[in-house]
């Protein structure tokens, strides 16, 4: 399941998100990346039906008001795009 906690030495990958979401019976339409490195995750590795958005987002503090705001714009405008279905 999704909420399992992970070891140091265990990832959890797009893969293991996509795999999750098919268990579930839910299509995931966006993912937006919020780590500050590019190491963890391959955009190729996601199906062609998956939105990718990174944005630089610092560990343990609040995000500033302009990442905070892109954030949103990206959610905002995939739910109006996708508002007929589901993802």
């Amino acid at each position: 399941a999704i909420n399992q906690r992970l070891t140091p030495t265990q990832k959890f990958t797009p893969k293991d998100l996509i795999a999750a979401m098919k268990t579930l019976n839910v299509e995931l339409g966006l993912i937006i990346d919020l780590t500050y490195t590019t190491r963890y995750y391959e955009v190729k590795d996601l199906p062609k039906s998956v939105q990718y958005k990174k944005l630089y987002t610092v560990g343990l503090e609040v995000p500033d008001n302009a990442t905070i705001l892109q954030f949103k714009k990206w959610v905002r405008k995939f739910l109006w795009e996708n508002a007929g279905n589901g993802k």
